[in-house]
């Protein structure tokens, strides 16, 4: 059995998801009956993914399974069994014909088949299901006939993926909690950071995936999505990153019932419904987030009813170019790109992507704009040849592939380009473009250089929470010097996680004036004194000595007025002090970074300041204090993502409450925040030095 989520949350709902049951519906509910009168249960509701009844139950080629599926469901069916949880499953055919033939897919008392695609409200989560298997023949052909036997044979068809889309659509298109397909989907491990470590029945579960399957799973977005038919593997895939909604995927394959090779096939769930999720919690990013597997465009299929030599829809011909240069580089293989290094996903990905000048002269070239993402260089090429032949196309990509909306297109004639200049606001791929005349290399540089000189500054920093003048939450401030102050941290990971912050609004310790950084250096070296001498805002029953462990993140957050700098204090047991180094390191293995180590270790506040410039220079930054004093480094490059509670997260799961790295989830009334204030100060009164400094200054 395999679980996730907070089985604690008063609102989640405890479900359990089973792989291909094939029949074995003993094996199932005796698993499923003694899990639910375990501690983890009682359980709300069974699903189960992948085929529910053995192939062939009303054929000849497989009639002695069928048999005994019937036979294992006859008691359910006549009512002297009753099935352990209400369960619904989403694959029956063919081998289920005869049992599924109810209009609303009741098979028998609590077991119900979800045999129209759609969005649902099961015990309170969305659920989405697409039921039946893919069939790439069936999928394609849309006619009657093909409809017809597709559906007899529990295939769906193009518009049974249309009727989900449409039914989520009809229901609000609120967050999609949980999707259920039999298939997985195509090339679901891309990206993956554990890709290397699934097992071959993964990889090959991943590559013979429905694409259908995918792009629903794009485009719902859902929290959950739990496929079977795996082929004898077990994956959880680590979250993805759904960037319209901000949410996070989580990605289940699940194996077959009673399987023999003991493959786990029972998944639990404790899943809040969406709709009760505050928005900050709906949204937290796990550290080891990845790329959605489907940023990167699906391999295209082969045409509709066509041998591998056929035409394309576009009619140019396999190994034609539709344009000069169009498929100059090397294709794009997405097999390979799932189970590389990740340092070597993105080289092979950026060494796809095509470099070279563009051919044309500017005077007979235009820019397009707001394409859409699908769009690709055959596409464009097929659109603008009506108004001319082209000498070459660029389609702007970044360094992973993915189009970025715009392409510059170079014709033979000026001619050519004025007709181009006309279809300005034609409907493209669903989106109306805009197309202008491109401009000369000297004519961007200008007006490059024009924006920058009339860049407005950036906004004073008003209403920065950090700011002692802007006089928010001062009942937190514990310690106050000449030019930094401590307070509590607002939603401490624990009672007496505090920051150090310097009084100017300085970006970062490595832009700190001399004095200040001296003085927030000292306030460190005091905190841990005081961690050490049994002390603290929250200290142990037995007075043991803690350790502490300080981040710093350095973003420039020029929106917002510019960082403040605060540097997080966090009190960590001793025991558990001596693994920090570990689970930083493992961390940033997981978000594909190394750290930096300070050599020598820095001694001082200048030290600090000058091993952190010589690296970092003035750019963002990220450093972990660790308790022998250790500082590790991250420079952050520009565009390049962060995960903004990294440190909460690292140290949550250091500390055994990964549940409080949400400061929002941590939140007390005003009361509770005075009397922990006040608690640390009694505590660390006898260690400030910065603040006995300061008053022996006055």
């Amino acid at each position: 059995l395999g679980s996730q989520g907070a089985m604690s949350d008063p609102n989640a709902k405890k479900i359990l998801i089973a792989g291909d049951v094939r029949g074995n519906v003993r094996a199932l509910y005796k698993r499923v009956a003694s899990v639910n009168a375990s501690a983890a249960g009682p359980f709300h509701a069974l699903f189960c993914v992948g085929p529910f009844f053995a192939d062939g139950a009303d054929g000849d080629a497989a009639a002695g399974s069928g048999d005994a599926a019937m036979d294992e469901l006859r008691p359910y069916i006549e009512g002297t069994a009753v099935a352990p949880l209400p369960t619904y499953f989403v694959d029956a055919l063919p081998g289920g014909r005869d049992l599924c033939r109810h209009p609303e897919g009741v098979v028998a008392p609590g077991i119900t088949f979800l045999r129209s695609p759609g969005v649902r409200v099961v015990e309170g989560l969305r659920v989405a299901s697409l039921p039946g298997h893919y069939n790439p023949m069936s999928f394609d052909d849309e006619s009657k006939l093909a409809a017809t036997a597709a559906a007899a044979e529990g295939e769906y068809t193009r518009q049974d993926v249309k009727a989900l889309r449409a039914s989520h659509a009809a229901t609000g298109g609120e967050v999609v909690d949980l999707l259920l397909t039999s298939d997985w989907p195509m090339n679901v491990t891309a990206f993956s950071r554990d890709g290397k470590d699934a097992s071959s029945a993964a990889s090959r579960a991943s590559a013979a995936g429905s694409p259908a399957s995918a792009e629903l799973a794009r485009e719902l977005q859902p929290r959950y999505h739990v496929s079977g038919r795996s082929g004898g593997a077990f994956y959880a895939r680590e979250p993805y990153r759904n960037a319209s909604r901000g949410h996070v995927t989580r990605f289940v394959g699940l194996g077959e019932v009673g399987n023999k090779e003991k493959t786990k096939w029972l998944h639990a769930l404790a899943l809040a419904p969406a709709e009760t999720m505050p928005p900050s919690a709906l949204v937290q990013q796990p550290a080891d987030t990845t790329t959605s597997p489907y940023a990167l465009p699906m391999p295209p299929p082969p045409p509709r009813g066509m041998g591998a030599g056929a035409p394309s829809a576009s009619g140019i011909e396999p190994g034609k170019r539709p344009f000069p240069g169009a498929d100059d580089g090397v294709e794009f293989n997405h097999s390979a790109l799932r189970w590389e290094d990740p340092k070597a996903k993105r080289l092979k990905a950026a060494a796809s992507v095509d470099r070279r000048p563009l051919r044309g002269d500017v005077d007979k070239t235009v820019y397009v704009r707001n394409l859409n993402f699908r769009a690709d260089e055959g596409a464009i090429g097929e659109f603008f040849g009506q108004c001319g032949a082209l000498v070459d196309l660029r389609l702007g990509r970044d360094d992973l592939g993915r189009s970025r909306g715009f392409c510059h297109v170079s014709f033979e004639t000026a001619e050519a380009a004025a007709k181009a200049l006309e279809l300005t606001d034609s409907a493209f791929f669903g989106r109306d473009i805009t197309v202008a005349m491109a401009k000369s290399e000297e004519q961007r540089q200008a007006d490059r250089d024009e924006r920058r000189k009339n860049r407005a500054p950036a906004a004073p920093p008003t209403g920065c929470w950090f700011c002692l003048s802007n006089e928010k939450d001062t009942h937190l401030v514990a310690s106050v010097a000449r030019e930094s102050f401590v307070s509590m941290d607002k939603g401490g990971l624990v009672p007496d996680h505090v920051q150090v912050v310097p009084v100017e609004h300085a970006p970062s310790f490595a832009a700190m004036p001399a004095g200040a950084a001296e003085e927030v250096w000292l306030y460190i070296q005091s905190i841990r004194k005081c961690l050490a001498a049994g002390g603290g805002g929250a200290p142990p029953e037995d007075g043991a000595p803690r350790d502490l462990v300080v981040f710093e993140r350095h973003l420039a957050l020029r929106s917002k007025g510019g960082n403040h700098c605060h540097m997080n204090c966090v009190p960590v047991p001793r025991e558990r002090a001596k693994k920090a180094r570990k689970i930083f390191e493992q961390a940033a293995k997981r978000l594909n970074f190394e750290w930096t180590e300070l050599l020598p270790k820095p001694e001082s506040a200048i030290d600090l300041q000058t091993a952190i410039a010589e690296i970092a220079g003035d750019g963002e930054y990220y450093a972990v204090h660790l308790p022998d004093g250790t500082v590790l480094l991250r420079v952050i490059r520009p565009k390049e993502p962060h995960w903004m509670s990294f440190g909460r997260e690292v140290l949550g799961h250091l500390l055994g409450c990964p549940e409080r790295t949400s400061w929002q989830a941590c939140m007390e009334s005003e009361a509770a925040e005075v009397l922990r204030a006040e608690k640390f100060k009694a505590s660390f009164e006898p260690h400030d030095a910065p603040a006995c400094e300061a008053a022996r200054a006055e």
